[in-house]
């Protein structure tokens, strides 16, 4: 939480620095006021809602007190997996987007279909591994019992609720937004995945933010104590980057959106650009938000999850994957 304010005032600076960019700046980015195009009946902030509510009922059912409804959260969390891969190889591929997207914007670009390849190809692997992991725990009877509160050896409640509503959000979240920067121009579909990205974005910042305001309340459990001293620091500094990193992907989003010129979703609602469009702040802020953090996220989530599973599984620290999920 104390890293937060250090934060907020380096992106202050970089907001500011952009801003006194703008009036000399190419305004190529102007042109995205007036009415955004929306599907029919607003069948894009319904998506965004079903994606929103059985994040949240998986990551209930996930920590839910019966076994047998734990396993059908972990077979939801399947779902979702093979939901993301099938997406992606049943109608993406069809669309002929990855041969023919949008023009890049920079070389880095070119990278994306890659990209989605990969994590579709992470998500259908995942969900076949969490389907043999639910079968193991259809065989077990044991009742889970936690406090909404944190304890000192393992995650309450809400926090487990919030974890793994926000991990399902992101995974839900970046293959989206890839996808939707390289649908050409004039796609009639195009706006629904922003409308679908920008809603789901501020529902994970909102939900970070809550985090942070209950670890206040609720102490986060110490790191276990098998940890070497080493390895106490980086999963310290790992949890820390995260967060950090959690925070700064949609808020230079909202910026970058912003000064492009165009609003931001939340479901039916479209707030406007706060800012004159500017093509320098754009450039900066779009940096940050496709280039930059992207990758960055990538490094320090995978560092994360590898972590979870070497001390499981190498470490044989069988405590460590029960103090966020049972």
């Amino acid at each position: 939480m104390r890293y937060l304010p250090r934060f907020l005032i380096a992106l202050l600076s970089l907001h500011i620095a952009s801003s006194a960019l703008a009036d000399g700046a190419i305004s190529l980015a102007a042109g995205g006021h007036g009415p955004s195009v929306r599907l029919a009946g607003n069948v894009d902030s319904w998506i965004a809602l079903v994606i929103v509510v059985t994040s949240m009922v998986t990551a209930w059912s996930m920590n839910y007190s019966a076994p047998k409804v734990r396993v059908i959260g972990t077979v939801l969390a399947a779902s979702g997996c093979f939901a993301v891969a099938a997406w992606f190889f049943f109608f993406v591929m069809g669309t002929g987007f990855l041969e023919h997207p949008k023009p890049n914007q920079t070389p880095m670009d070119s990278a994306k279909p890659a990209l989605l390849w990969i994590q579709s190809s992470i998500a259908l692997v995942s969900g076949l591994l969490l389907l043999i992991v639910a079968s193991r725990q259809s065989k077990s009877t044991e009742t889970l019992v936690l406090t909404a509160k944190n304890e000192n050896d393992r995650y309450g409640r809400v926090s487990r609720m919030l974890h793994w509503t926000i991990a399902i959000l992101i995974i839900a979240l970046i293959p989206m937004g890839i996808f939707a920067s390289i649908i050409p121009e004039g796609t009639e579909y195009r706006n629904a995945y922003y409308v679908v990205h920008k809603t789901i974005g501020v529902i994970v910042l909102a939900l970070l933010l809550f985090r942070l305001l209950w670890n206040r309340k609720s102490p986060r459990p110490s790191l276990d104590a098998s940890l070497t001293p080493r390895e106490h620091k980086l999963a310290h500094g790992v949890h820390i980057a995260l967060y950090v990193m959690m925070f700064a992907v949609p808020v230079t989003g909202f910026v970058m959106t912003s000064f492009h010129g165009y609003p931001t979703f939340f479901f039916v609602w479209e707030l406007p650009p706060l800012w004159a469009p500017s093509d320098t702040a754009t450039i900066i802020w779009s940096t940050l938000h496709k280039y930059l953090l992207p990758y960055l996220l990538y490094i320090i989530l995978g560092a994360h999850i590898l972590g979870a599973l070497k001390h499981h599984f190498v470490d044989k620290h069988d405590a460590a994957l029960k103090r966020m999920v049972s």
